[in-house]
């Protein structure tokens, strides 16, 4: 009976990042195979399994182990084969990984092992990382990660003059860092050899602290982790020559070589890591060149730099081998193929897979134990903490009040004593005016006393008799 519905359990499966979006949404619905998310919001839903012909966990999910178990648990009885994919060695994190720093993956891992032990088929992006898990099981198989036409559109190839800036660009998410640093002394030299002919652009990831100084180097932070909005928002951008440096480890061998095909969709060669990854799909000189010693990504640079011909062909060259090779849309029915091989053959591990097997799930089960041990008591602890932050929070809004109670009080005292200041000033002009209009009528009544004791007010007083007679006469 043909696969219909498959029950996805990922992290990255809500989200749709480039793994989700490549190696489950988009191969499955070219084949008409429908996806059932049982993990949503934070929740698993195990009853979905029951409608599913078949059960996909992808990479750290185990991680839930609670859930994973479950989901082990009811796919067995219900005779549902279980496939869990993975696109990298994360059991071998190189030291200087970021991911590795954080621990980020560190709890994943055992449980993770756990799941490739136990499912029914493990899917692989590349060859190399199926050789590296072979040894703990011989139930993996490659399902590459290809180039989604449908998001994609491959930008032809466009020549510029030999007067005209070329762009040097990198695009990376953060824990890339250490694999273009790898390279720095390199990009360093270009920038001094050609100052005025060359910039850098760098796209997710921080150029290197020896290049973010220099005038010719650019950085746009990462954009989105939904795959459809990147792929959308990097098709605006523009290189001329791009790189994909990889630091030389076990981890970054078994890595799938999604820049080629990136990069050659924007219509621009690329100098690659001659590394696995890049050796599966590009042929040296004649669709890209390959890189090892620092001497190496000097040489191929440079050539890229003076020979635009050489870089029209190899961006030529790229193009015509993933239309050939590497379409989404002419592969996709691998999935299709290999889900369906596993779901007619029904060998599903309804007993335990021997010693390691159990040994595994004892650890895990125990390791678990003591974290949800932990975490009860973390939540305990953040409980009381956060009863205590609350009567801290009532302590400070109180003391806010207070504080303005009394903000307002200082503010009301010193508009009290700024009126008081002005009112003592006005008194104090009110004194000086009536002061001196004391002294102005102390002055007048000593000129009024001078005047009639003086001889000219006696001599004249009997006219100012007959004067006010006369006016009196004359009023009637």
């Amino acid at each position: 009976m043909a696969i219909q519905n498959i029950v996805c359990y990922s992290l990255s499966l809500e989200f749709q990042d480039a793994m989700a979006h490549l190696r489950l949404v988009e191969p499955l619905q070219a084949v008409g195979i429908n996806i059932l998310s049982g993990f949503e919001k934070g929740q698993s839903n195990s009853e979905l399994i029951r409608n599913g012909d078949l059960v996909v966990v992808q990479r750290e999910f185990p991680k839930r182990y609670n859930d994973y178990q479950k989901i082990v648990e009811v796919s067995r009885q219900a005779g549902k084969p279980i496939v869990f994919d993975m696109d990298d060695l994360l059991f071998f994190l190189p030291e200087n990984h970021p991911d590795r720093a954080t621990q980020y993956f560190a709890p994943s891992l055992l449980p993770m092992f756990e799941a490739l032990m136990a499912a029914d088929l493990v899917t692989v992006a590349t060859p190399r990382l199926r050789r590296e898990l072979a040894t703990y099981s011989d139930k993996v198989v490659v399902l590459p990660n290809y180039f989604d036409d449908s998001l994609w559109q491959l930008r032809p190839p466009v020549q510029k003059s030999k007067d005209e800036v070329l762009t040097i660009g990198y695009m990376g998410g953060s824990s890339h860092k250490p694999d273009v640093e790898t390279i720095t002394p390199a990009l360093l030299d270009l920038a001094k050899r050609f100052p005025d002919k060359v910039r850098f652009h760098f796209w997710g990831t921080q150029p290197p602290a020896e290049l973010a100084g220099l005038p010719q180097v650019e950085f746009s932070p990462h954009y989105s982790y939904l795959y459809k909005d990147f792929s959308a928002f990097f098709q605006t951008q523009a290189a001329d020559i791009f790189i994909a440096p990889l630091g030389d480890n076990v981890f970054n061998r078994c890595k799938s070589p999604l820049k080629f095909y990136e990069y050659s969709a924007l219509g621009a060669p690329g100098v690659f890591s001659r590394l696995d990854p890049y050796e599966s799909v590009v042929t040296n000189g004649q669709n890209g060149l390959l890189a090892s010693s620092l001497d190496d990504w000097t040489d191929c640079l440079v050539q890229l730099i003076e020979n635009g011909d050489l870089r029209m062909q190899l961006a030529a060259n790229a193009q015509a081998s993933i239309r050939e090779n590497w379409l989404l849309s002419k592969n996709a029915f691998r999935w299709e193929e290999i889900f369906q091989a596993v779901v007619d053959r029904k060998t599903m591990k309804k007993e335990k897979n021997g010693g390691m097997l159990n040994i595994l799930e004892s650890m895990n089960s125990q390791l678990f134990e003591t974290f949800r041990a932990r975490e009860a008591t973390e939540r305990a602890f953040s409980v009381q903490m956060g009863e205590q932050a609350k009567t801290i929070q009532n302590l400070t809004d109180q003391g806010e009040h207070v504080r303005d109670e009394l903000a307002f009080a200082v503010n009301e005292l010193a508009f009290a004593m700024n009126e008081r200041d002005r009112f003592k000033q006005e008194l104090e002009l009110a004194r000086q005016k009536l002061e001196l209009a004391r002294q102005k009528l102390e002055l007048l009544n000593a000129e009024v006393l001078e005047y009639v004791l003086s001889r000219s007010w006696r001599m004249t007083r009997p006219l100012r008799k007959i004067t006010r007679i006369i006016r009196k006469v004359f009023r009637r």
